[in-house]
């Protein structure tokens, strides 16, 4: 035996590339050659570690387009994986720096303690991006200080995205979903392989931001990814959107993979014929005409993925029961700012918007989530309007938009979410993010963006350690953003170890107090930069969330059995209670100032 294990290391130290140094483990297709790095900060963190890093890793062969992945062959001899692969081909979302693409894409990152640990808890990240762009390939997903602060391991998985991930004819030809697919592919090799590396397939948690978050949520829906994992951790993402979740019918999803079919010069039918020609058509030319209508590429009910609508997924209880970690981003709304009015100015001034603007880009965005009719736009005017100062109609009502689209598309579907779960007994931890970064982690983004979306992943991922980001701004973080950023790693792996945020903290490390969230109580940890000291607050945002998880619905139903003659009738009494409202706010407004009685 001592001579077969000789001729294995000789054999290796013979190979290009590869030294018997190299970490090495031996996966279901093969053995992977990685590469060690050491990770030593003494200032924050105080760690000395040495880490294994496994890049590249193949873990479906490289896809046909629009079809489902299909598991990796074994491979000959040892697979150097210590570089980053392609990102998956896609149009990069602004502020965000991507370099090379590829359909050839279905990679995930292994970055392990060192040595090898035994029985680890593992994370598991999906990168957001609106299912349209992104990648795990980058160094702002980095996850060597998560594996130094809290030994855990960290994968990292690319999955198709846009046009690639979306298209369907809803027949075996592009079933749709393929991205989620990859996703549940993705998550199978790991639990296949993971304890090769020194990790739990008991003890897998699932964490994504964005529509890495809507993803994980999907992921506790779909049927195929149940005994996958354990835990999830969901960040300012969502089922609930329209650029999640599909509602239209699916005679119009086959319709947009036609068109593009047209656009490109294809028959469109049958099927098999549509597909076989889109195939000769390189990527570019896929996206130029897939636009705009893949500009979105949400989930939608195949029957494979997704069986139901998720409202009915969670109507009838049919989802995986897990911990739970979830939250969003106090300034979740000036994202879609920044869609609507684009700059690359860091000190761009925010845009302003009277009292008739507000109702206009209520309306506009509305539209998109098909909602038009009047009263309904009248509702989210009086809830969402800024009434102290409503009298003059020059009076700048941007913030009362900003808070209004990040309630409607994350701050309320994250609470439903928490409602769900901790409804059926499941453990719920909440937090709102309120720190406005020194850097944000998007290039050139304004200094009014504030605690915006996606804004906590720099404190989560470590980055102001990542040496590779030292030109960019997040790495210049102040001293006591760094600290925050140690408390947040540890919360994190704290809950992946311990399905608790500040399990087994030490009273010094300043996590503070994180109460679950349950019902009645509703509480959630506010995370800023004294987060040893934040209140625990409760009912973040109850007003808001009622109206649009409770309220808007029924009154969406309410109009829908009513005919134009009512609806008409009711909306001009609304107006008239409207102008009653103001007019009442003023006279009260001049009693509050009138002299008083002595």
């Amino acid at each position: 035996m001592d001579f077969y294990i000789l001729l294995s290391l000789l054999f290796l130290a013979l190979m290009p590339e590869v030294s018997i140094a190299d970490p090495n483990v031996t996966v279901a297709q093969g053995m992977l050659v990685g590469k060690t790095v050491n990770f030593t900060e003494e200032n924050f963190i105080n760690v000395n570690k040495d880490v294994d890093i496994y890049l590249g890793v193949p873990f479906a062969e490289p896809p046909r387009r629009f079809k489902p992945p299909v598991a990796k062959q074994p491979w000959d001899g040892p697979l150097n994986v210590t570089e980053f692969k392609d990102a998956c081909t896609q149009i990069p979302l602004i502020g965000t720096i991507m370099e090379s693409m590829s359909e050839d894409c279905l990679y995930l990152n292994v970055y392990s303690p060192s040595p090898k640990p035994t029985n680890a808890t593992v994370m598991v990240w999906i990168h957001g991006g609106g299912f349209t762009s992104g990648t795990a390939n980058q160094y702002d997903y980095y996850g060597v200080p998560l594996v130094a602060v809290g030994d855990v391991i960290v994968v990292t998985i690319n999955y198709r995205l846009g046009v690639f991930a979306k298209f369907t004819t809803k027949d075996a030809e592009a079933p749709g979903n393929v991205g989620m697919l990859d996703q549940v592919a993705a998550l199978q090799w790991i639990n296949d392989n993971i304890e090769a590396f020194g990790g739990d397939k008991d003890r897998i948690t699932l964490f994504g931001e964005s529509a890495g978050g809507a993803a994980v949520e999907y992921l506790t829906l779909s049927k195929r990814s149940r005994g996958l994992f354990n835990q999830a951790i969901i960040q300012s993402g969502s089922t609930v959107p329209n650029w999640s979740f599909d509602r239209r019918p699916a005679e119009m999803e086959v319709q947009d993979a036609k068109n593009l079919g047209e656009a490109l010069g294809c028959d469109t039918s049958p099927s098999t014929v549509l597909i076989a020609c889109l195939e000769t058509k390189n990527a570019t030319e896929i996206i130029s005409s897939s636009v705009p209508a893949y500009s979105t590429c949400p989930v939608s009910v195949d029957g494979d993925f997704l069986d139901d609508e998720p409202a009915n997924l969670y109507k009838n209880k049919d989802f995986t029961r897990c911990p739970i970690l979830t939250g969003t981003n106090r300034d979740e709304g000036t994202l879609l700012l920044i869609a609507l009015f684009p700059t690359d100015a860091s000190n761009a001034p925010r845009p302003e918007v009277n009292s008739s603007g507000l109702d206009g880009l209520i309306r506009s965005v509305s539209a998109s989530y098909g909602v038009t009719e009047d009263i309904l736009i009248a509702a989210i005017r009086q809830e969402y309007t800024d009434w102290t100062i409503a009298d003059n109609s020059s009076a700048n009502q941007m913030p009362s938009f900003i808070e209004y689209a990040g309630d409607q598309g994350f701050s309320c579907p994250s609470d439903q979410f928490a409602r769900y779960h901790a409804g059926v007994g499941d453990t719920v931890f909440k937090y709102f993010f309120t720190h406005e970064p020194s850097g944000s982690v998007y290039q050139g983004f304004p200094e009014w963006f504030g605690a915006g979306h996606g804004e906590e992943l720099t404190f989560v991922f470590g980055t102001p350690f990542v040496e590779q980001l030292s030109d960019r701004d997040i790495y210049l973080l102040t001293d006591e953003e760094k600290t925050l950023s140690v408390k947040m790693m540890k919360s994190w792996t704290n809950f992946a170890k311990y399905g608790d945020p500040t399990h087994g903290a030490n009273p010094n490390e300043g996590l503070g107090s994180w109460p679950s969230f349950t019902v009645p109580e509703l509480s959630y940890k506010e995370i800023s930069l004294d987060i040893a000291n934040d209140g625990v607050g409760r009912a973040l945002k109850a007003r808001q969330c009622h109206f649009w998880n409770d309220y808007f619905p029924k009154l969406q139903k309410f109009v829908a059995s009513q005919s134009m003659d009512d609806l008409s009738e009711w909306q001009n009494e609304f107006k008239n209670w409207q102008g009653q409202l103001t007019n009442w706010q003023q006279a009260y407004d001049e009693y509050k100032e009138a002299p008083k009685c002595n």
